[in-house]
C-alpha cells in the first residue's frame, strides 16, 4: 500500500522516492485509498503518485486536518481531533450564550494528542510528469530517531536525481527552507545600510540584464534622481577649455546651522504678502 515508509525531511528525501519509483525500486499509488487501507495509515507512511497514471490530483484521507501552512517547500497540516466538544458557556442563562456557543472560536476543533503531521509535496518534471508526494509523521517518532530519511537509507544509497529532470526545483532549496529568499534579503540589508554612494553604484543601471534569481529593490533603497541639477550644466566637449563658470573658484561653504536663516524668494514673497494683510 505505502510506498515508502520514513521520514521525509527535505525536497531531496522527496526527489529520491520519485527516482526510486522511476526505476522501480518503488512502486507508486496507482488509485485512491480505500476505508480499510486508509484505517493503517500510521507515522512514517509515505505515497508517491503520478497524477495523470493515478488519475487523481487530491489526496483524500478521511481524517481532518488544520490548515495548510508553508514549511520551506512542503504545505503542512496537523490532525485535529473532531472528537472532542467545544466547552460551553459558564452561563448558560445569559442571552447571549447561544451566540457565544455558536462562535468560531467554540466550533474551532483542538489538535489531536498525539496526532500525525502531514506533509505535501508536488513537483512537474522536464516531461510535464506532475508528481505528487504525501507524507505522514509523528513527532515523537522523529526525535527518538525512529523513521529513517530516504537520503540516509542504505537501500536507497545507489539512487541518484539526474540533474534537469527536476527544473522547478530551486537547486538553493535541496535543504528545506527558503534559502534563496533569505539570501535576498540579508543583501537587501546590507544595502541599505552601506554608504549613499555605494549604494549609488550598485542601483546606477548596467548594460547587463537584470539577474531572474534576484529580488526587485524596495522603494525605500532607490536614490533620488534630480533632473535640474543635470540641465543646469553646459555640456563640457572632449578637448575644449572649461567654461568660466566651472573654472571660477566655488563660494565659502556656509556651517549647517546658518542654512535656515539664508532668504528664499518664496519666503520674501510669502513675507510681503503677510505684511500687506496686516496692514489693512
Amino acid at each position: 500500500m505505502e510506498t515508502y515508509v520514513g521520514y521525509i525531511k527535505t525536497p531531496q528525501d522527496a526527489l529520491v522516492i520519485f527516482e526510486a519509483c522511476r526505476r522501480g525500486q518503488l512502486q507508486r499509488v496507482q488509485r485512491r485509498l480505500s476505508t480499510k487501507e486508509r484505517c493503517l495509515i500510521q507515522s512514517g507512511s509515505v505515497f508517491a503518485w503520478d497524477e495523470r497514471e493515478a488519475g487523481m490530483r487530491r489526496w483524500t484521507d478521511g481524517r481532518t486536518w488544520s490548515p495548510s501552512r508553508v514549511l520551506g517547500s512542503f504545505l503542512t497540516y496537523r490532525e485535529l481531533d473532531t472528537k472532542r466538544r467545544p466547552r460551553r458557556s459558564s452561563s448558560p442563562s445569559s442571552p447571549h450564550s447561544n451566540n457565544h456557543l455558536n462562535s468560531p472560536q467554540q466550533k474551532a476543533c483542538s489538535y489531536k494528542p498525539d496526532g500525525l503531521v502531514k506533509q505535501s509535496f508536488s513537483i512537474c518534471t522536464a516531461t510535464n510528469q506532475k508528481l505528487h508526494l504525501i507524507s505522514y509523521y509523528n513527532k515523537a517518532d522523529v526525535l527518538a530517531g525512529r523513521l529513517r530519511q530516504p537520503t540516509d537509507d542504505p537501500l536507497l544509497s545507489q539512487i541518484s536525481v539526474p540533474k534537469g529532470l527536476y527544473p522547478e526545483l530551486n537547486p538553493l532549496d535541496t535543504s528545506g527552507g527558503h534559502s534563496a529568499t533569505i539570501h535576498n534579503m540579508r543583501q537587501q540589508q546590507e544595502q541599505h545600510h552601506q554608504h549613499p554612494h555605494q549604494q549609488l553604484l550598485l542601483t546606477s543601471p548596467s548594460p547587463s540584464p537584470p539577474s531572474l534569481s534576484s529580488s526587485p529593490v524596495s522603494s525605500d533603497d532607490d536614490i533620488e534622481y534630480s533632473p535640474s541639477l543635470s540641465s543646469s550644466l553646459p555640456p563640457v566637449n572632449a578637448g575644449s577649455p572649461p567654461p568660466a563658470s566651472l573654472s571660477q573658484p566655488l563660494p565659502t561653504l556656509l556651517p549647517i546651522q546658518e542654512v535656515h536663516k539664508l532668504p528664499f524668494s518664496e519666503d520674501t514673497r510669502q513675507l510681503n504678502a503677510l505684511q500687506g494683510l496686516l496692514r489693512l
